[in-house]
Protein backbone atom coordinates (compact mmCIF):
# COMPACT_ATOMS: atom_id res chain seq x y z
CA UNK A 1 0.00 0.00 0.00
CA UNK A 2 1.28 3.43 -0.70
CA UNK A 3 2.22 5.79 2.29
CA UNK A 4 1.50 9.29 2.54
CA UNK A 5 2.80 11.59 5.01
CA UNK A 6 0.28 13.22 7.59
CA UNK A 7 0.87 17.01 6.17
CA UNK A 8 0.13 15.71 2.94
CA UNK A 9 -1.86 17.66 0.44
CA UNK A 10 -0.90 15.33 -2.33
CA UNK A 11 0.97 11.74 -2.81
CA UNK A 12 4.18 12.60 -0.60
CA UNK A 13 3.09 16.54 0.63
CA UNK A 14 6.16 18.06 -0.83
CA UNK A 15 4.93 20.29 -3.38
CA UNK A 16 2.26 22.68 -2.03
CA UNK A 17 2.86 26.24 -2.66
CA UNK A 18 4.26 27.52 0.73
CA UNK A 19 5.42 23.59 1.93
CA UNK A 20 8.57 24.58 3.96
CA UNK A 21 8.80 20.60 2.95
CA UNK A 22 8.73 21.51 -0.75
CA UNK A 23 11.66 19.65 -3.06
CA UNK A 24 12.77 18.04 0.21
CA UNK A 25 14.52 14.21 0.11
CA UNK A 26 11.80 11.66 1.11
CA UNK A 27 11.82 7.88 1.23
CA UNK A 28 9.78 5.38 1.48
CA UNK A 29 11.77 1.84 1.95
CA UNK A 30 10.39 -1.15 3.06
CA UNK A 31 12.03 -4.77 3.41
CA UNK A 32 12.69 -7.65 5.84
CA UNK A 33 15.70 -9.81 6.70
CA UNK A 34 16.12 -13.80 7.29
CA UNK A 35 18.89 -16.12 7.93
CA UNK A 36 20.15 -19.59 9.34
CA UNK A 37 19.58 -18.30 13.20
CA UNK A 38 21.90 -21.38 14.36
CA UNK A 39 24.97 -19.16 12.56
CA UNK A 40 24.24 -16.51 15.19
CA UNK A 41 22.14 -14.64 13.14
CA UNK A 42 18.27 -13.15 14.09
CA UNK A 43 16.17 -12.55 11.35
CA UNK A 44 14.77 -8.55 11.37
CA UNK A 45 11.23 -9.31 9.39
CA UNK A 46 10.49 -5.82 9.36
CA UNK A 47 12.68 -2.94 8.36
CA UNK A 48 11.00 0.34 7.61
CA UNK A 49 11.98 3.58 6.44
CA UNK A 50 9.62 6.27 5.78
CA UNK A 51 9.76 10.52 6.34
CA UNK A 52 11.49 13.45 5.16
CA UNK A 53 15.40 13.66 5.62
CA UNK A 54 15.63 14.90 9.33
CA UNK A 55 12.09 15.63 9.34
CA UNK A 56 8.40 14.31 9.97
CA UNK A 57 8.03 10.77 9.71
CA UNK A 58 4.92 9.32 8.25
CA UNK A 59 2.54 8.64 11.03
CA UNK A 60 2.79 4.86 11.32
CA UNK A 61 6.40 5.21 11.45
CA UNK A 62 8.66 5.68 14.70
CA UNK A 63 11.71 8.03 14.53
CA UNK A 64 13.31 10.54 12.14
CA UNK A 65 14.80 9.10 8.91
CA UNK A 66 18.19 10.05 7.90
CA UNK A 67 18.25 9.94 4.44
CA UNK A 68 20.74 10.85 1.19
CA UNK A 69 20.39 10.33 -2.45
CA UNK A 70 22.25 11.34 -5.73
CA UNK A 71 21.71 10.29 -9.32
CA UNK A 72 24.28 10.79 -11.50
CA UNK A 73 22.96 11.38 -15.30
CA UNK A 74 24.68 10.34 -18.44
CA UNK A 75 21.39 11.94 -20.79
CA UNK A 76 19.93 9.12 -23.37
CA UNK A 77 22.17 6.28 -21.70
CA UNK A 78 22.32 5.52 -17.95
CA UNK A 79 21.90 7.01 -14.51
CA UNK A 80 23.76 5.95 -11.67
CA UNK A 81 21.86 5.42 -8.39
CA UNK A 82 23.40 5.94 -4.88
CA UNK A 83 21.20 5.98 -1.43
CA UNK A 84 21.73 4.97 2.24
CA UNK A 85 18.43 5.44 4.87
CA UNK A 86 18.03 4.58 8.22
CA UNK A 87 15.21 5.04 10.63
CA UNK A 88 16.19 5.11 14.55
CA UNK A 89 20.04 3.96 15.03
CA UNK A 90 19.90 -0.15 14.95
CA UNK A 91 19.21 -0.50 11.18
CA UNK A 92 20.51 1.07 7.61
CA UNK A 93 20.18 0.20 3.77
CA UNK A 94 22.57 1.20 1.60
CA UNK A 95 22.77 1.02 -2.48
CA UNK A 96 25.64 2.62 -4.22
CA UNK A 97 26.48 2.80 -7.52
CA UNK A 98 23.41 0.80 -9.02
CA UNK A 99 23.87 1.66 -12.81
CA UNK A 100 20.59 1.75 -14.25
CA UNK A 101 19.50 2.10 -18.45
CA UNK A 102 18.15 5.88 -18.35
CA UNK A 103 14.60 5.02 -19.25
CA UNK A 104 14.67 2.71 -16.14
CA UNK A 105 15.02 -1.52 -15.88
CA UNK A 106 17.36 -3.55 -13.71
CA UNK A 107 20.83 -2.21 -12.27
CA UNK A 108 24.44 -3.09 -12.79
CA UNK A 109 27.70 -1.61 -12.87
CA UNK A 110 31.10 -3.64 -11.60
CA UNK A 111 30.50 -1.33 -8.46
CA UNK A 112 26.95 -1.87 -7.47
CA UNK A 113 27.23 -2.49 -3.75
CA UNK A 114 24.38 -3.13 -0.82
CA UNK A 115 25.00 -3.14 2.56
CA UNK A 116 22.47 -3.79 5.39
CA UNK A 117 23.24 -2.78 8.42
CA UNK A 118 21.39 -4.93 11.40
CA UNK A 119 22.49 -4.11 15.44
CA UNK A 120 26.14 -4.79 15.18
CA UNK A 121 26.37 -6.51 12.19
CA UNK A 122 27.19 -4.96 8.42
CA UNK A 123 26.62 -7.36 5.74
CA UNK A 124 28.00 -6.41 2.03
CA UNK A 125 27.67 -7.66 -1.14
CA UNK A 126 27.32 -7.04 -5.10
CA UNK A 127 24.44 -6.08 -6.54
CA UNK A 128 23.23 -5.95 -10.65
CA UNK A 129 20.56 -7.41 -12.65
CA UNK A 130 20.24 -10.56 -12.21
CA UNK A 131 19.07 -13.86 -10.41
CA UNK A 132 21.13 -13.34 -6.64
CA UNK A 133 24.28 -16.14 -6.26
CA UNK A 134 27.10 -15.73 -4.24
CA UNK A 135 29.02 -13.64 -6.27
CA UNK A 136 26.15 -10.96 -6.63
CA UNK A 137 23.80 -11.57 -3.90
CA UNK A 138 21.30 -8.80 -4.49
CA UNK A 139 19.30 -7.92 -7.51
CA UNK A 140 18.20 -4.35 -7.91
CA UNK A 141 15.12 -4.64 -10.40
CA UNK A 142 12.01 -2.79 -11.57
CA UNK A 143 14.08 0.68 -11.62
CA UNK A 144 11.46 3.37 -12.27
CA UNK A 145 12.10 7.10 -12.48
CA UNK A 146 9.22 9.12 -12.98
CA UNK A 147 7.41 12.57 -11.68
CA UNK A 148 5.25 12.17 -8.79
CA UNK A 149 3.37 14.91 -8.96
CA UNK A 150 6.29 17.29 -9.55
CA UNK A 151 8.67 15.68 -7.47
CA UNK A 152 11.52 13.64 -9.30
CA UNK A 153 11.39 10.20 -8.22
CA UNK A 154 13.40 6.69 -8.39
CA UNK A 155 11.54 3.49 -7.38
CA UNK A 156 12.00 -0.02 -7.46
CA UNK A 157 13.00 -3.46 -5.69
CA UNK A 158 15.93 -4.96 -3.61
CA UNK A 159 16.30 -8.92 -3.34
CA UNK A 160 19.15 -10.54 -1.57
CA UNK A 161 20.47 -13.94 -1.20
CA UNK A 162 23.75 -15.20 0.01
CA UNK A 163 24.45 -11.59 1.65
CA UNK A 164 27.40 -11.93 3.92
CA UNK A 165 28.56 -10.04 7.28
CA UNK A 166 31.92 -8.35 7.15
CA UNK A 167 33.15 -9.79 10.35
CA UNK A 168 31.61 -13.38 9.82
CA UNK A 169 31.33 -14.43 6.03
CA UNK A 170 29.85 -17.77 7.08
CA UNK A 171 27.13 -15.61 8.46
CA UNK A 172 24.75 -14.72 5.69
CA UNK A 173 21.13 -12.78 5.30
CA UNK A 174 18.72 -12.87 2.35
CA UNK A 175 16.78 -9.47 1.91
CA UNK A 176 13.13 -9.52 0.78
CA UNK A 177 9.29 -8.14 1.07
CA UNK A 178 8.63 -7.02 4.48
CA UNK A 179 6.63 -9.80 6.56
CA UNK A 180 8.12 -13.13 7.73
CA UNK A 181 5.81 -15.51 5.56
CA UNK A 182 6.60 -17.19 2.60
CA UNK A 183 5.46 -15.57 0.17
CA UNK A 184 7.71 -12.29 1.86
CA UNK A 185 10.39 -14.34 1.43
CA UNK A 186 10.36 -14.85 -1.80
CA UNK A 187 9.28 -11.31 -3.02
CA UNK A 188 11.41 -8.41 -2.86
CA UNK A 189 11.84 -5.33 -0.88
CA UNK A 190 10.81 -1.90 -2.12
CA UNK A 191 12.25 1.59 -2.47
CA UNK A 192 11.08 4.93 -3.20
CA UNK A 193 13.05 8.06 -2.99
CA UNK A 194 11.55 11.44 -3.96
CA UNK A 195 13.61 14.73 -4.93
CA UNK A 196 17.30 13.00 -4.43
CA UNK A 197 20.06 15.27 -5.94
CA UNK A 198 20.67 15.14 -9.24
CA UNK A 199 17.32 13.93 -10.70
CA UNK A 200 15.29 16.60 -12.71
CA UNK A 201 11.73 16.15 -13.97
CA UNK A 202 12.12 16.44 -17.94
CA UNK A 203 10.39 16.32 -20.94
CA UNK A 204 9.17 12.69 -21.41
CA UNK A 205 9.44 11.77 -17.84
CA UNK A 206 6.70 9.46 -17.02
CA UNK A 207 4.16 10.12 -14.36
CA UNK A 208 4.90 7.75 -11.12
CA UNK A 209 2.19 4.70 -10.93
CA UNK A 210 1.33 2.82 -8.27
Amino acid sequence: MRRTLAFSLASIGLFACGDPNAGALFADIQYGTDCDESRGCTPAPNRDVCGINNGDPCPEVGGTANLSCIINEVEGSTRTLTFSASQGGDFRISVRQAIVPFSGGSAGGGSCTVTVTDGPNTFVGACGSGTPTPMQPCQISNVQFCDDLGNPTVRGNIFCQHLANQANPLQLIEVHAKGSGGMAIMSPGSFRLANCDGLMIEDGMPACTF
